[in-house]
C-alpha cells in the first residue's frame, strides 16, 4: 500500500512540475463596438458594429491578421500535400470541357488550354471538332449564345478595361457588333437572338440602381441600337428587379420579363414587327398569376409552369389568357410524391423533368397529342437538369449528375434518340467505384419525415474512427442537387460518410415543403438538420464526436442556427460565403435584401422583424459556450453576402477565448465574389474537416 501511494505521489509531483502545453491558437484582441438598435419598439444588440465597415484601418488590420492565421494553419497542417494527393487521383475537376450548347447542326463547348479559354465547335454528323475563338485568362467570359444556324455567337466578356458585348462571325472570326455602353456583367449578362440579324440585350447604366435598366435591340448588320423597354417607366419596377428579354428565334412575340427575388414575375409582350418604330407593350403576366418564371412561346402558344392547388403543373394557353388560369390546358402533373423541377420546349416536343425528394429524377417527353412518355434513361438518376434548350431546335442537352460518378452530358432529339456526348463527359476514377449512396427518411421534431442521402463506402462498417459530414441548405425552394467532387469522394472512400439532409425550405416535396420553413417557421429547417444529424449518430454512421456540418450561402442560416441550438452536436463546421447576419443586410445601402424578404422577413414590418430576430445566427450567438471548430470562407467581392457576415461570426467565436485549441478561422478570397471557386473552396473545406474531426 505504501509503495502504491509513493508511486501515485511521484506521478502527481511529475505532473505538477510539468508545464501546461501551449494552446494552438492565440487570436488578436479586437474591440467589440456593440450597438443597441431599436426597431418596432423592440431592441437587439448588434455586436462588432465596427466590422460592418471594411474601410477603416482597425478592420483592415484585423482582416490582415486573420489572413496570417489561416495561412499558417494551412501551411502547418499540410494543405499543399492534401491538394497534391487529390491531383494524383486524377479527374478531380468538373469536366475539362464545359458550357455545352447546340445549334441546328453543330454543338459548342468551352475548354481550358494552358493559358487560354477556347470555344470549340463540333459537327453533329461527324467527329470534326475545331476551335473557333480563344481568350486569355485576363478576360472573363460571362455568357455566350450561338445562333440557330451556328454561324455567329454572342459573347459577354470583361477585362481590366471594362465590360463588353460582342457578336462574332464564326467563318471569318470577325467582330460584327460591339458595345460597352451600359454593360454590367456583375449584375446581368444576358442577350437573345431574335433572328439572324437582330439581338436583344439588357442595358444597365447605373450599377447601383437597376431601375434605370432597359432592353435594347441591336441590328448587327447596320450597327444601330435602340432602347425598346425601360424599367423606370413601369410602376411596379423597383431597385431589386432586373429585366430579361425572351423570344423564340424567328418569332414575332417578344417578352420583357421583370425578374424579382422570387419565382413569380411580371411580364410584358409586344410584336417584333413594330419594334423599331413604335412598340406597344401589353402586360400579360402578373405576379399574382402563379406563373413560375416565364412562358416559352411556340407558334403563338405559351407553355409554362403554374401552381395549381400548390403543385407545379405544366400547362399551355394563348398569350391573351396567361392571366386566366381557368383557360389553361393541363399537359402534365407529377405523381407518386414527385414534383416537376423544370420543362423545355423544342420544335415538336415538350420535355419535363420530375424529382422525388430532390434525388430521384425522371425525364418525360410530351408529343403534339399531349401524350407523355417516360424516356429510357439509365434510372435511377440522382440528378438531372436541362443544360441547353431552345424552342427553335429539335434537340435538348441534359446534364446528368451523381454523388458517386462524374458528370454526363446527354443529347435527346425529337425522334427520342438518346446519345451521350463522350467528348465532354469524363470518366470516374477507379478509386471512387467502391462508393454507394442510400436514401433514408428521418423523423424530425414534429413528426415530419425528412429525406436524407447518405454517401458511404460499399460494405460500410461502423467503428470508432468513422467521421461524417452533413450538408443542408433549406432556402428559396432550392434543393442541394447531386454533384461530383473528388475531395468529398476521397473522404468517403477512406471509410467515412457524407450526408445531405433535404430539410424543409427546399422543394423536395413540393411547395408546402418550401413554405413550411420560411419566416416564423424557419426553425423547421435547422431542427430537421439536427434530427438528421442525431440519426447519423444513433445509427452508427459516425463516431458521436466526429460529425461536421457543411453549408453555403443562405444555408448558413439553417446550419448556424442548428449550431446555436445544439453546439455539441458538431465537432467542426465549414461555411462557404454563408449568410450569418440576415437582419443587418437590410441596413446596407449597397446590398439587395429583396431575395430574403419572402424567406426570412424584412425589418420594415413588425412580423418580418420578429422573424429575422429569431433566425439570425449572429444575433442569437451566446457567450461562454463551446462552439465547434469553424472555418468561414468568404469572397472579398461578394455581391450578395457582405464580408462582415463571416468576419463578425469569427470575431465573436475568437473573443470567447483568446488562447484556445479551437480553430476559429476566416479565409477571405480577395478577388472572388459570392460564387467561390468550387474546386479550391471544397478542397479547403475537406482539408479542414479531415484535420478537425
Amino acid at each position: 500500500m505504501k509503495l502504491l501511494f509513493t508511486t501515485i505521489l511521484g506521478l502527481v509531483t511529475l505532473c505538477s512540475c510539468s508545464q501546461e502545453p501551449e494552446p494552438l491558437f492565440e487570436y488578436p484582441l479586437f474591440q467589440n463596438y456593440t450597438e443597441i438598435v431599436k426597431e418596432h419598439n423592440m431592441v437587439y444588440e448588434n455586436d462588432f458594429l465596427n466590422l460592418e465597415s471594411t474601410s477603416n484601418s482597425e478592420t483592415k488590420n484585423w482582416l490582415i491578421k486573420q489572413d496570417s492565421i489561416v495561412k499558417k494553419y494551412y501551411d502547418i497542417n499540410g494543405l499543399e500535400r492534401f491538394n497534391t494527393h487529390l491531383e494524383e487521383i486524377g479527374n478531380i475537376n468538373s469536366p475539362d470541357y464545359y458550357w455545352l450548347k447546340n445549334s441546328s447542326k453543330e454543338y459548342f463547348y468551352w475548354g481550358d488550354n494552358d493559358s487560354t479559354q477556347v470555344l470549340y465547335m463540333g459537327s453533329k454528323s461527324s467527329n470534326i471538332v475545331k476551335p473557333i475563338f480563344s481568350a486569355t485568362y485576363d478576360k472573363t467570359i460571362h455568357f455566350y449564345a450561338p445562333n440557330i444556324e451556328g454561324t455567329k455567337f454572342i459573347l459577354f466578356v470583361s477585362d481590366e478595361n471594362g465590360d463588353y458585348l460582342r457578336v462574332k462571325d464564326i467563318p471569318t472570326g470577325e467582330t460584327l457588333f460591339e458595345t460597352d455602353k451600359d454593360m454590367n456583367t456583375q449584375q446581368v449578362s444576358y442577350a437573345v437572338w431574335a433572328n439572324e440579324d437582330q439581338i436583344i440585350y439588357t442595358g444597365w447604366p447605373n450599377h447601383e440602381n437597376s431601375k434605370d435598366s432597359y432592353l435594347a435591340i441591336a441590328n448587327i448588320t447596320t450597327g444601330k441600337t435602340k432602347t425598346i423597354f425601360s424599367g423606370n417607366k413601369i410602376a411596379e419596377y423597383n431597385n431589386e428587379h432586373f429585366l430579361r428579354p425572351n423570344i423564340r428565334y424567328g418569332s414575332d412575340v417578344l417578352q420583357a420579363v421583370i425578374v424579382n427575388g422570387g419565382e413569380q414575375y411580371n411580364g410584358y409582350n409586344t410584336s417584333l414587327q413594330n419594334i423599331e418604330s413604335n412598340p406597344k407593350w401589353k402586360q400579360v403576366m402578373h405576379e399574382k398569376d402563379s406563373v413560375i418564371y416565364y412562358p416559352t412561346e411556340r407558334n403563338g402558344i405559351m407553355y409554362f409552369l403554374r401552381y395549381k392547388n400548390g403543385e407545379k403543373t405544366l400547362v399551355k394557353t394563348t398569350v391573351e389568357d396567361i392571366s386566366h388560369p381557368g383557360k389553361d390546358i393541363v399537359l402534365f402533373k407529377a405523381e407518386n410524391q414527385a414534383v416537376i423541377t423544370d420543362y423545355a420546349v423544342t420544335e415538336s416536343k415538350i420535355y419535363v423533368i420530375t424529382s422525388k425528394y430532390g434525388i430521384d429524377h425522371r425525364l418525360y417527353a410530351i408529343d403534339k397529342n399531349n401524350n407523355a412518355e417516360l424516356l429510357n434513361l439509365n434510372y435511377p438518376i440522382s440528378g438531372l437538369r436541362f443544360y441547353h434548350t431552345d424552342a427553335s431546335l429539335s434537340s435538348i442537352v441534359l446534364l446528368q449528375s451523381s454523388w458517386r460518378e462524374n458528370y454526363v452530358f446527354v443529347n435527346v432529339d425529337d425522334s427520342l434518340n438518346i446519345r451521350i456526348n463522350n467528348k465532354v463527359t469524363r470518366n470516374t476514377p477507379e478509386e471512387f467505384k467502391n462508393i454507394e449512396n442510400d436514401i433514408v427518411e428521418v423523423k424530425s421534431h414534429d413528426g415530419t419525415m425528412v429525406p436524407m442521402t447518405i454517401i458511404k463506402p460499399k460494405n460500410f462498417n461502423t467503428n470508432s474512427s468513422n467521421k461524417a459530414i452533413i450538408m443542408a441548405y433549406g432556402a428559396y425552394g432550392i434543393s442541394v442537387e447531386p454533384f461530383y467532387n473528388a475531395a468529398i469522394l476521397d473522404f468517403v472512400r477512406n471509410g467515412n460518410v457524407f450526408a445531405v439532409a433535404h430539410v424543409r425550405g427546399g422543394p423536395e416535396k413540393g411547395l408546402k415543403w418550401y413554405t413550411s420553413a420560411i419566416k416564423e417557421n424557419k426553425k423547421n429547417s435547422w431542427k430537421d438538420l439536427l434530427s438528421c444529424s442525431q440519426y447519423l449518430k444513433d445509427s452508427g454512421y459516425v463516431n458521436t464526436d466526429k460529425l461536421g456540418v457543411y453549408f453555403a450561402s443562405a444555408g448558413g442560416v439553417t446550419a448556424a442556427m442548428a449550431i446555436n441550438e445544439n453546439p455539441d452536436m458538431f465537432k467542426a463546421a465549414v461555411g462557404e460565403a454563408p449568410m450569418l447576419n440576415p437582419l443587418r443586410l437590410g441596413y446596407q445601402a449597397n446590398y439587395n435584401a429583396s431575395d430574403n424578404d419572402y424567406d426570412f422577413g424584412t425589418k420594415s414590418t413588425l412580423e418580418g422583424f420578429k422573424s429575422l430576430l429569431k433566425l439570425d445566427p449572429i444575433i442569437n450567438l451566446k457567450k461562454n459556450r463551446n462552439y465547434p471548430n469553424t472555418l468561414i470562407i468568404s469572397g472579398g467581392q461578394d455581391e450578395l453576402v457582405p464580408i462582415y457576415d463571416g468576419a463578425k461570426y469569427i470575431a465573436f467565436l475568437q473573443s470567447q477565448k483568446i488562447k484556445t485549441n479551437n480553430a476559429y478561422l476566416l479565409d477571405v478570397v480577395k478577388d472572388e465574389g459570392h460564387n467561390l471557386s468550387p474546386l479550391e473552396t471544397t478542397r479547403k473545406a475537406l482539408f479542414f474537416f479531415n484535420n478537425e474531426l
